[in-house]
């Protein structure tokens, strides 16, 4: 008996030891095997390799909804960073619950990430995180490329300077554009506004100047400022909408035929290609470019609601070459006589297809012997010059209701990397969500009903019978 008790109490022991250790090991080693189809829970080599050089202590803090999926994701993310570096501190938080600490960070919505050191920090918003697949059942997960490339660029301006023009009724960057400029920032650009009139000049960091939906002119002295920007490798992304039609824009209007372009004062409307049978927002055609390369392999769309139409000068000034991006249906029009509150088609309004967007580059060689021809639905492919700017006829595609739809974003980022001639040199590839489906005939639909709906129902219900009858007669 004695030897007995002896037994239980060593084998007891024993488990105990096996159990504390195993746990002691758990939370030091994390020892994970990921077992998904798209390897979402691994880190890349090229991650592993800038966390392991770290020489100061980073923060990552997550403000994420509790419960949410995106939030899940998130997590599961910026836990394997912890695993991987001491060096990497690892929090999450609530906005709603915390809103003292998201206001510390000036955080407004769900799914941004702040990564931080002693003297710098970073911000990644949701739109830095997520973007469409290949297809409309995917969706891409780019937290790794993100997170990594915010650690690699903490304390550096690695890519450019961007001012956002003010003092002409443009959209405002800390509000109307807020998302667009989250965006931005988490891609590691520097952002700020840039007054002209205040500042009598233009900043000499400036990589790249955008305005938003001027709603009035420019003065002459601003005008050439601009001009001379652009002349000496600055960059320009200008975006346009239909304005009142009793203020002029002549000033930007000179500024665009300085290269190439002239801007109507119109209003575009396209039945036939639409967003949600809505003539006054156009679902334009996309034409072959660097800028919509990424569009065209996502076969997605962008959606321009109330928009301004563009066409090509037919004498394009020397050395420069004019792309377009954008282009309606030939069922299209614009509508000139924008004080009627009624849109048909006249004798005074511009026939389609239209033009709603426009790449300006420097002529290359072949470019020069061989000019674009303007208006065609599709632009020949020719070499591409040195980029000097992007022009939409809309604005509103980048605002908070329009700037998650369909490709808008994709289009917009494009752009800007385009005339920066940035790319991603972290080279880390996003993970890809694609729920599972089965493409069902027409014979597996109807086989799956008769089983589901008809046979099995109905062998529960014999089957039920014959037990109810066999008591009955026993």
């Amino acid at each position: 008996m004695k030897y007995t008790k002896l037994s239980y109490t060593l084998i007891i022991a024993v488990l105990l030891v096996a159990f504390i250790s195993i746990n002691l090991a758990a939370a030091r080693y994390h020892y994970r095997f990921d077992l998904t189809k798209a390897r979402r829970f691994t880190l890349s080599e090229k991650t592993k390799e800038v966390i392991g050089q770290l020489e100061e202590t980073i923060k990552i803090t997550a403000f994420i909804a509790e419960g949410s999926s995106t939030g899940s994701e998130i997590k599961n993310l910026l836990k394997e960073y912890g695993f991987a570096s001491s060096k990497i501190i690892v929090s999450f938080s609530d906005p709603q619950k915390d809103p003292a600490l998201a206001n510390k960070y000036n955080v407004k919505e769900y799914n941004t990430i702040i990564v931080e050191d002693s003297k710098h920090s970073r911000t990644i918003s949701q739109y830095n995180l997520y973007s469409p697949g290949a297809n409309q059942y995917s969706m891409n997960f780019n937290g790794e490329q993100a997170v990594t490339g915010a650690i690699l660029n903490l304390g550096e301006q690695t890519q450019a300077m961007i001012y956002f023009l003010a003092g002409h009724g443009e959209a405002s960057l800390m509000s109307d554009l807020d998302r667009f400029n989250l965006f931005l920032m988490g891609e590691g650009y520097t952002t700020g506004q840039l007054d002209l009139p205040v500042e009598g000049k233009i900043p000499e960091d400036a990589r790249l100047i955008v305005a938003v939906g001027p709603q009035r002119d420019l003065i002459t002295k601003e005008r050439d400022m601009l001009e001379n920007f652009i002349k000496s490798g600055g960059k320009m992304f200008l975006l346009f909408g239909p304005t009142d039609p009793k203020i002029s824009l002549d000033g930007w209007k000179g500024l665009l035929a300085a290269m190439g372009l002239k801007m109507h004062d119109d209003i575009v409307t396209d039945s036939e290609r639409s967003f949600y049978s809505d003539p006054l927002t156009p679902v334009p055609m996309v034409e072959k470019h660097h800028v919509t390369d990424i569009l065209l392999e996502k076969k997605l769309s962008v959606i321009l609601p109330y928009t301004r139409s563009l066409e090509a000068l037919k004498q394009i000034p020397e050395g420069l070459q004019v792309s377009s991006l954008l282009v309606t249906s030939p069922k299209a029009f614009g509508e000139t006589n924008l004080e009627e509150s009624e849109v048909s088609l006249d004798e005074n309004d511009i026939p389609g297809p239209l033009h709603l967007a426009y790449a300006i580059s420097k002529a290359t060689e072949e470019a020069e012997e061989t000019p674009l021809t303007p208006n065609t639905i599709t632009a020949p492919d020719l070499e591409i010059g040195e980029p000097i700017a992007v022009v939409v006829g809309n604005m509103a595609f980048l605002g908070g209701q329009s700037i998650g739809l369909a490709g808008n974003l994709d289009f917009a980022a494009n752009s800007i990397s385009w005339l920066l001639q940035t790319s991603n040199l972290l080279n880390i590839p996003a993970k890809t969500q694609e729920p599972p489906f089965v493409n069902l005939t027409g014979n597996m639909a109807n086989n799956i009903f008769y089983a589901t709906v008809v046979i099995l129902p109905l062998a529960v219900i014999i089957v039920g019978f014959a037990l109810w009858w066999r008591r009955r007669n026993l």
